[in-house]
């Protein structure tokens, strides 16, 4: 790919594994966080200030922008709604003004799976599902992919939103269930979790994530609005507790049956559109992905 992207969130999560990403394949990244990081060559922005954004970008020009910077969870700020909200929506406004302004080819937008909100069970979820966000985080991702969607629209700019599921990996600084369990094998020690022993949660390693904004960036056309991104379809904690076990034995893990505050019930994900028109598919199972993330772990300790 020839020209710039502009990655902004580059010292988080998911953020600096797309810059290392596109590096990695010869692509030159411009990266943007609130918390600059001069050793990961990413420079300090407010993306709530349009003048700074804009001071540090003017002599730049952009093959795509990738937007993962933002509160980037229902459990930060809950005190705080006004905070998330701002901080997710008014980012999102700013770099897309800048992408209709310079003529950028392609925007992706990094959404969230909790957009979906509560659906049946057993009902596939498919991206034309209707949406009912049930925190202000989701309700901010809901904002952003439909301002992707006008902005496509109304100024011919080409738009992507991808629907992340939960994200886990080396790296992840926020809370992380994966982890905890991991942890607490390697230190010999039991976990006892409130809920979701029968619930369906749905996870993605980081660098599933990071290859399918990739994908998204290089896409020739994109033909929906909006992609779920997700490694398969699903798997219960007390699934998730026995699979931990197998690959990091330790003392068990207790997993209750009460109702999970921060994530709503949610059918088998349809993973078909972006395999069709991203030509991506994650590459690593769950297993795997417990694999490396507690070899990683060990070497932090």
């Amino acid at each position: 790919m020839s020209g710039v992207v502009l990655v902004t969130g580059a010292a988080g999560l998911v953020g600096r594994a797309v810059a290392s990403t596109l590096r990695r394949d010869g692509t030159a990244v411009l990266g943007l966080d609130l918390a600059g990081d001069p050793q990961g060559d990413v420079i300090a922005c407010d993306l709530r200030d349009a003048r700074q954004l804009a001071a540090i970008t003017h002599s730049r020009e952009f093959a795509a922008i990738v937007h993962c910077g933002a509160v980037s969870g229902p459990a930060l700020h809950r005190d705080d709604p006004g905070h998330v909200a701002r901080t997710n929506i008014e980012s999102t406004v700013n770099l897309l003004e800048l992408a209709v302004a310079r003529g950028v080819p392609r925007f992706v937008f990094a959404s969230s799976a909790a957009v979906y909100g509560r659906t049946p069970e057993d009902v596939a979820v498919e991206e034309e599902r209707p949406l009912h966000p049930t925190s202000v985080y989701a309700a901010t991702k809901v904002a952003g992919e439909a301002l992707v969607e006008a902005f496509s629209r109304q100024y011919g700019l080409s738009g992507v939103s991808l629907r992340i599921a939960a994200v886990y990996g080396p790296g992840r600084r926020t809370p992380c269930v994966i982890r905890d369990m991991i942890l607490a094998g390697q230190e010999e020690r039991s976990v006892t979790l409130p809920h979701g022993r029968d619930r369906r949660y749905h996870y993605i390693h980081v660098e599933d994530v990071a290859e399918a904004i990739v994908a998204a960036v290089r896409a020739g056309s994109i033909r929906k609005p909006a992609y779920t991104i997700a490694s398969d379809r699903g798997i219960t904690m007390g699934a998730l507790a026995e699979l931990v076990r197998m690959i990091v034995p330790g003392p068990s893990v207790s997993v209750g049956v009460g109702d999970d505050p921060l994530s709503e019930p949610q059918g088998p994900y349809d993973l078909d559109a972006a395999a069709l028109d991203l030509g991506w598919r994650a590459r690593i199972t769950l297993p795997e992905g417990i694999r490396s993330y507690a070899a990683a772990l060990l070497q932090e300790t």
